[in-house]
């Protein structure tokens, strides 16, 4: 963290941001530091100081203790709850002139970019990009975004290049999915056919001997699978999101880590996200789930308690229906089921499934999921009203959650 008084004296950089104050809570306090973190990540990574005017470039130095006594997991916990994938930030004190400035830097992210999951405050807008240009960070522009992918498809390109070379001179065993048979250096051995469909590989453990690390290891039980659920991806997320949580259950995708799905839920902001489903895949009881879940050091308590008070029957998704789309809610009862066209009739058609009472048929659930989905693409982007939407749909989603998985437990 090596700065100067010239570099200060040479104003704001593309890789510097001056913060006269430094406010970690409550969050919308923080919300032009966190942008400006996701800017740096984005670009080339850089310094965001506490303590020096951003106008005057003046080091005048932190005006209390709140910076150097804050926990740097409450900033991590904070980031992760709002930007997506984490930036990597760490934490210091430089002393300039007498004075004590604080630092946070940031890593410019391999994996970018790094897109804000939440609104928070009046400076980070669910959904954007921000990329720190000299002397601002503000909202991508398309040249810089087509330099981050293509930054990334040449990095996975060369990835894929290096695992197939150490395949190919036998540092890495390799497995033919036809036959079943795994090969390396030391010998090989053979999967029956009939298991392939539902193996599932983990990071750790390895194919060549490592002491305390197993060769194979299966996850959850050996059953038969239909040909559809053999040919359809397992996903596996190290950065679950509010999109993902909700998109995978529209999609009906099996995942790899259901348990990360729910764990996820007690750190989002949104208290309203499809659950049984994923309980449903964990193979876990109910209660077992609650008492895991009242175990987390939660970034919201209030989002986790809710979704325990959920599982318990406490609380549910219905919510009733009124004007437009009550009455849509009674077609969607009787089975007289019509998409949704637009996004003020997605807004409407949400309505109506949160108002959908016990008796619908699983059928008309199905088709209703399909359409949510559709509804769910329409409400992208940046436009400030497509989160409320957003929010109206995850809930429709929430109630179909209920309807379809919670009879199951």
């Amino acid at each position: 963290m090596a700065l100067c008084h010239r570099t200060l004296a040479a104003g704001e950089t593309d890789r510097i941001e001056c913060k006269a104050g430094f406010r970690l809570q409550p969050e919308d306090r923080f919300s032009k530091a966190l942008r400006a973190i996701a800017g740096l990540a984005n670009n080339k990574g850089g310094y965001l100081l506490f303590g020096v005017t951003d106008a005057t470039y003046q080091a005048d130095g932190l005006s209390d203790d709140v910076f150097t006594k804050s926990d740097i997991s409450l900033l991590n916990r904070i980031l992760a709850g709002a930007l997506d994938p984490i930036p990597h930030v760490t934490k210091g004190l430089l002393e300039l002139g007498g004075k004590q400035v604080g630092v946070l830097y940031v890593e410019k992210h391999d994996h970018g970019p790094v897109i804000a999951i939440k609104n928070v405050g009046q400076d980070v807008k669910e959904g954007g990009i921000y990329f720190r240009y000299v002397g601002e960070t503000r909202l991508i522009k398309p040249g810089e975004m087509r330099q981050i992918v293509a930054a990334r498809e040449q990095r996975a390109v060369a990835e894929f290049s290096a695992r197939m070379n150490r395949a190919a001179i036998g540092k890495e065993a390799t497995i033919d999915l036809d036959s079943g048979e795994v090969a390396g250096t030391s010998g090989k051995f053979l999967i029956d056919k009939s298991l392939l469909p539902s193996i599932q590989f983990v990071r750790e453990g390895e194919f060549d001997e490592k002491k305390g690390a197993p060769a194979l290891r299966l996850i959850g039980d050996v059953e038969p699978v239909s040909e559809v659920e053999r040919e359809r991806t397992r996903v596996i997320r190290e950065n679950v999101t509010p999109d993902a949580v909700v998109r995978n259950f529209l999609r009906k995708e099996k995942v790899a880590e259901p348990m990360q799905y729910i764990h996820y839920q007690a750190h989002a902001q949104r208290k309203w996200f499809p659950v049984w489903f994923y309980i449903d895949q964990t193979q876990s009881t109910v209660a077992d789930v609650a008492e895991d879940l009242r175990k987390q050091v939660a970034t919201y308590p209030s989002s986790r308690d809710a979704l325990v008070d959920r599982l318990a029957g406490k609380d549910s998704a219905f919510r009733q229906s009124t004007g437009k789309a009550e009455a849509l809610r009674a077609k969607l009862a009787r089975g007289d089921i019509k998409a949704p066209t637009n996004i003020d009739e997605d807004v409407v058609f949400a309505g109506a499934v949160q108002a959908l009472p016990l008796a619908t048929k699983p059928k008309d659930l199905e088709t209703i999921r399909t359409m949510l989905l559709d509804s769910l693409d329409r409400a992208q982007g940046t436009d400030s009203r497509n989160s409320n939407r957003r929010g109206s749909i995850y809930r429709a989603a929430c109630r179909l959650d209920e309807l379809l998985y919670s009879k199951k437990k």
